[in-house]
């Protein structure tokens, strides 16, 4: 009986090993809480939030319900009113549906998504292979038509749950991997790339052999190489990768990412949030002039405003992070550049006393509200474009994520450092430490959580799982209403691709030690984009989600 008794944690012990980190085995009731509460959010899914609006009811999804009335948010434009309903802002909520498969055998969640796409791939596809989604397109669900701010595709933080559109129908998903590339790229010289891809794009397979790279900066007419775009294609030509073992979308989703590296400044290491720029700069014309800038390079690629440098080191750097795990040895390079690109904002653009990232230029030249001294695209004259910001759970998420993966003392540092800022406790001075964690907070950033079990992973410390609990909990209290995932109680519409929901499936499989149980998470953050009557150009995270009770 003795030997029977140990047979459990000596197999845990050995997949533990496998995995690379110690979990200690117990029988936590935890889980539970988390995987009903999320049911009880897809349930009320399925059950309100399908298009059963206008003459035709599809598998589609809308993007989202007032949690009071159980009705879909109003798009206002022109006259006419849109029910939202954009494959492209529902990516969470899929690999939320398929991870309750998994850890309730109930195949009717999984089943709904799976449905949506098909549907999508039979009514949402152009003839060069792209998807009517996105930024600027989505469907209305109130008049089974197509709707859009402009007839260009665009994906931006997106990151599409390319797995399950592979088991769906994996001669279409290539197709549309292959032709976001061809529909993005302008040049492929030396990548020049836009955000804005055209629907009647050369439909050829994309990845030629010849590549001159050169240098960054360079003059493109008509591209702009956000690196919010330029993320979601190397993510699809590492996944296409990893979906058929071709090489030259690996090799091609490198060579992306890498333009972004050749943008660091070689005194900083910081790099820009493009690699090109146009012929008459939108910083240059809003900022040179300023005596204490003249010298410095000012381009829109060298301006590193908290905002855009959050998606360059933390949301890139997450991707590049994940992608360099997913690949194994094939992801090393990856790993290796978001390591440097997180070392490097950390040095340069991080304050510690009051745990705030600054704005500045690559050059390391400090930004503040002092050098708003007139009105352009970065913002209005004496504005708070340039204030500093503070470090909040996605670089939690970022530096833990970095400090398991790569083992660098820095990430490590960093991770502590924002823990005590954000009052979630110190994690001790080395993996190997005692921490001393705040398990009272009241956080409820389901980054921070994720971050918790990053840290959780590394060291086997099941004090980084208490936390985790602590912040999922909070989240059920703070963030779960009327049976929906909101920012806060105050908050009207629940937006259902928020990642609230899967952050819980991934603290519960992994109290169940069955981690493959829930699909990656993945640092996106979707949108539609267009004017709205009375408003002008917005987005559905503004204008329908941000939207607080009187």
């Amino acid at each position: 009986m003795r030997i029977r008794a140990l047979a459990i944690p000596v197999v845990h012990l050995i997949v533990s090993l496998v995995l690379g980190t110690f979990m200690p085995c117990s029988a936590d009731p935890s889980a539970d809480r988390y995987v009903s509460s999320v049911r009880e959010f897809a349930d009320n899914v399925l059950e309100h939030g399908r298009d059963k609006y206008g003459p035709k009811q599809t598998p589609f999804f809308v993007d989202g319900l007032n949690v009071d009335t159980l009705e879909p948010g109003i798009w206002k434009k022109d006259g006419e009113e849109w029910i939202l309903s954009n494959l492209a802002s529902q990516q969470n909520l899929f690999r939320t549906l398929d991870a309750l498969t998994n850890l309730t055998g109930e195949r009717k969640y999984k089943g709904s998504a799976v449905r949506a796409v098909r549907y999508a791939f039979d009514t949402l596809r152009s003839p060069n292979g792209l998807l009517y989604w996105g930024g600027h397109y989505a469907y209305d669900a109130a008049g089974d038509r197509l709707v859009r701010e402009q007839d260009r595709h665009e994906l931006k933080r997106h990151y599409p749950y390319y797995e399950l559109m592979w088991e769906v129908q994996p001669e279409i998903t290539k197709r549309y991997m292959e032709a976001f590339w061809r529909a993005h790229v302008l040049d492929w010289s030396n990548l020049d790339m836009n955000r804005h891809g055209e629907y009647d794009a050369d439909t050829a397979i994309p990845w030629p052999e010849r590549y001159v790279g050169g240098k960054v900066f360079f003059v493109s007419q008509h591209g702009r190489s956000f690196i919010n775009t330029g993320s979601d294609l190397f993510y699809a030509g590492a996944m296409l990768h990893k979906l058929t073992g071709e090489r030259l979308p690996l090799v091609w989703a490198e060579r992306l990412a890498h333009r972004y590296v050749d943008t660091r400044d070689p005194k900083t290491g910081l790099g820009g949030y493009l690699y090109s720029h146009r012929e008459h700069d939108q910083v240059e014309g809003q900022f040179g002039g300023i005596e204490r800038l003249k010298g410095h390079l000012l381009l829109d690629g060298t301006l590193l405003p908290t905002g855009r440098a959050r998606t360059r080191f933390g949301v890139a750097g997450i991707i590049q992070l994940k992608l360099g795990e997913m690949l194994g040895n094939e992801g090393s390079r990856f790993r290796q550049w978001a390591l440097e690109d997180l070392r490097a904002y950390g040095r340069n653009a991080y304050d510690p006393a009051d745990n705030t990232f600054t704005a500045m230029l690559t050059d390391g030249t400090r930004l503040s509200r002092a050098d708003m001294v007139r009105g352009g695209y970065y913002g209005d004259a004496g504005s708070g474009a340039l204030d500093p910001r503070q470090a909040d759970g996605l670089f939690f998420w970022a530096y833990s994520l970095a400090s398991r993966l790569t083992g660098d003392p820095y990430a490590w540092e960093m991770a502590r450092s924002i823990s005590r800022g954000e009052a979630l406790g110190d994690i001790g001075g080395t993996p190997k430490g005692d921490p001393k964690l705040n398990i009272d907070t009241d956080r409820s950033d389901p980054q921070d959580l994720l971050g918790c079990l990053e840290l959780y992973r590394q060291t086997g410390n099941a004090d980084f799982l208490d936390l985790a609990k602590r912040i999922g909990d909070n989240i059920l209290k703070y963030r779960f209403h009327n049976g929906f995932f909101v920012r806060d109680e105050r908050h009207l519409y629940a937006r259902f691709d928020s990642i609230e929901p899967l952050a819980l499936l991934t603290l519960a499989a992994l109290i169940r030690r069955e981690p493959d149980a829930v699909p990656d998470v993945w640092p996106g953050e979707s949108y539609f984009q267009c004017p709205f009557d009375g408003i002008g150009r917005t987005t559905d995270l503004s204008v329908i989600y941000s939207r607080l009770r009187e």
